[in-house]
């Protein structure tokens, strides 16, 4: 082991971090060992020589080896939660709107606030369009505008790179247990342990754009909900007539406390966020 852990190293120096994830990477990827050739496509000169100079590498032959990669991935997991659990003072706001919001399905007053100021943007184009093509339309604007928002501020490489950790060590920890190397299946084991806790640091960044898609989507939802049960005010019409359904009343509980038009609006929502993620995926892959 190097002359410090490798959580001081990095609190001491937090650029080495990329560094040497790139290297345990690339040394998890092979047998173990990494070369400059292997990482000078990554690392500068400079930040291969810091490595070599904190004892975080170790020579073994030509090559070198992480010294304790156990500690040195719970450093930088560590250091990845501790940067992104981090919110702004922008994002706390955020959450503490969205949370106020959010009680709107339980207290009328926010609701009908809500909605009547809502509904100064909203009511011209309910009142010339169809009640179905106006949920229809408004599903679609919430679901872009709610999957751009998590493409923008949520991590996804780190996500995927921590799937493809897991993937590894259980691939790992399969063949040991194969070849019945019960040193290596109880470290991997540990490794898995390690990794699956690590998940819980995770939950702070997932929580961050739902604060702010929160801010979009739920007055929306307040919005319909109130033209549906507030006829007189918005003069919302109850029910609509569909080929081969008939008429269909808005407000009718197709099960539980499901309504109908609970149902239009969140079919027309799953529909867009997915077709929104496939063509944000492949204009990513083409970019």
């Amino acid at each position: 082991m190097g002359s410090k852990p490798p959580d001081v190293l990095l609190d001491d120096d937090p650029t080495l971090a990329d560094a040497l994830a790139t290297v345990l990477e690339r040394a998890e990827q092979g047998d173990g060992t990494v070369t400059w050739a292997d990482v000078s496509d990554a690392l500068t000169s400079d930040e291969w020589a810091r490595l070599l100079r904190t004892g975080l590498l170790v020579a073994a032959g030509d090559a070198f080896v992480v010294d304790d990669p156990l500690a040195v991935r719970a450093a930088l997991d560590e250091h990845d939660a501790d940067a992104d659990s981090a919110w702004s003072l922008a994002d706390k706001a955020a959450g503490v709107c969205a949370l106020t919001l959010m009680a709107g399905y339980q207290v009328s007053a926010i609701r009908d606030a809500v909605a009547s100021s809502v509904d100064l943007v909203l009511g011209p184009l309910q009142a010339v369009l169809p009640f179905p093509a106006v949920v229809g339309l408004l599903a679609i604007a919430t679901a872009v505008v709610s999957t751009v928002i998590q493409r923008r501020l949520g991590d996804r490489d780190r996500m995927q790179r921590h799937q493809d950790r897991l993937q590894r060590v259980g691939e790992r920890l399969e063949a040991a247990r194969e070849r019945g190397d019960d040193e290596a299946v109880h470290r991997l084991q540990q490794q898995q342990r390690n990794l699956l806790g690590d998940q819980l640091g995770l939950l702070p960044a997932m929580l961050r754009p739902m604060a702010w898609t929160m801010l979009v989507v739920v007055p929306a939802f307040l919005w319909v909900s109130w033209l549906v049960v507030a006829p007189a005010q918005a003069i919302a019409p109850t029910a609509t007539v569909f080929p081969m359904l008939g008429r269909v009343v808005w407000t009718a509980r197709v099960f539980g406390p499901v309504q109908a038009w609970t149902l239009w609006y969140v079919g027309w929502s799953l529909v867009t966020g997915l077709s929104t993620r496939r063509l944000l995926d492949r204009r990513s892959s083409t970019a």
